[in-house]
């Protein structure tokens, strides 16, 4: 599929969406002068979720740095001009055939890809970054067209595909090869993202953002969401296996039996998986499926006595983040480690049933954690800001 589409049909099929070329208002980056910050697109397919608010926020923390930054987004996200379509995802998708999911990812290629030529063709970036895939299947190919109008950066939010298996890596590796930079968030990844792109630089910005924010008092919380005060577990945001759904329902009897009245609530979108049928059956489970908008998830995590993140994979927690801000700890698995003790978010639990039931019965019962305190810094903005203009001096050097 991808021998057919080359950068020469990518310009013609922004040209035929948009015949005269002309920027929307407001859309395009002014050029700056020595001295200012980059012009920056960033470019973001999601609609809802932890990305989509991770992307909100540095985009204020950069503005906040006096950036000129514009939006790539979906209808509702994206700044006027600079709209993409992007592709369907959640739990209704993942239920689809294979059939029907690759017929469904063949029609979205077009969309996809003309609306994001489009946009860096409004925006005149002097960077592009990238937070999610765009056009799947062909994003390789789009980003090398992207290149060669901008540098073009690549925040990789979780380096080890967390689902997918060996396929997913490789397709992953041809993404990443296709940038001038990559950003992730903590150093432990480095050697495999590195060892994925060769020759392609990789920066560690790690994440102070506020992507949680000051939610209401616990009992206040609580009243709102219609839960009983009885200790309480949550595990917010997508409810996908590699969260250690499997790990929970092994695990939760165990806290039920030394905690009576202890509740876990699972709430957000749900995966189907038999493992999350296994826990629903648990005594003191609770769960709440379907979207989750940003105030509730401030309620919910502002709500909780603790945040449960068992992820078998995985670097970075939006979650984590959220717990931060509402000063909810966070127990965590060794995949979150670093993030875990750099935040000082919460403690950090082998993947083992008996090490988590321990865990869960101490912080809901005689020996709660402590509470968290909410990033401050302006880290992740300076950091990525720091990525631009080696990006660009880089792209300046190879010129001369």
């Amino acid at each position: 599929m991808t021998a057919h589409l080359s950068p020469d049909p990518l310009d013609a099929a922004a040209a035929a969406a948009s015949p005269d070329a002309s920027p929307g208002p407001g859309a395009t980056l002014a050029p700056h002068g020595a001295g200012a910050p980059p012009g920056v697109l960033l470019v973001d397919a999601s609609d809802r979720g932890g990305i989509a608010r991770y992307t909100a926020c540095l985009r204020a923390a950069l503005e906040a740095e006096h950036s000129r930054v514009a939006l790539a987004a979906p209808v509702g996200v994206g700044d006027p001009g600079l709209e993409l379509v992007g592709v369907r995802w959640g739990p209704a998708v993942a239920r689809m055939g294979r059939a029907r999911l690759y017929a469904l990812r063949v029609a979205e290629l077009g969309p996809t890809a003309r609306s994001l030529v489009g946009a860096v063709r409004r925006a005149r970036p002097d960077v592009i970054h990238l937070q999610t895939e765009v056009v799947p299947g062909l994003d390789p190919l789009v980003l090398r067209w992207c290149s060669r109008r901008a540098p073009v950066v690549l925040t990789v939010h979780d380096p080890v595909p967390l689902e997918g298996g060996a396929k997913a890596v490789a397709d992953q590796a041809r993404r990443w090869r296709a940038a001038d930079a990559l950003v992730i968030h903590g150093e432990e990844p480095r050697c495999f993202v590195e060892a994925s792109a060769p020759g392609v630089a990789v920066h560690v910005v790690p994440v102070d953002l506020p992507l949680g924010r000051p939610g209401p008092p616990r009992a206040e919380a609580r009243r709102r969401l219609g839960i009983a005060e009885a200790p309480c577990a949550l595990l917010l945001g997508q409810v996908r296996p590699y969260k250690g759904i499997g790990l929970l329902a092994r695990t939760w009897p165990q806290v039920v039996a030394a905690l009576p009245g202890a509740r876990l609530y699972v709430v957000g979108e749900a995966y189907d998986s038999a493992d999350l049928e296994r826990l629903e059956g648990c005594a003191g489970v609770e769960v709440r499926r379907g979207f989750v908008d940003e105030d509730d998830l401030d309620r919910w995590a502002a709500a909780a006595d603790v945040l449960v993140l068992p992820y078998s994979v995985g670097s970075h927690s939006g979650v984590l983040h959220r717990g931060l801000a509402t000063g909810t700890p966070v127990l965590a698995s060794p995949p979150l480690a670093e993030e875990v003790h750099r935040t000082g978010a919460g403690a950090v639990v082998p993947l083992d049933p008996a090490a988590w039931a321990t865990a869960l019965v101490g912080a809901l019962g005689a020996a709660p954690l402590p509470r968290p305190v909410a990033p401050t810094g302006r880290g992740t903005a300076r950091g990525t800001l720091e990525v631009y203009r080696q990006v660009l001096a880089a792209r300046a050097q190879r010129g001369r």
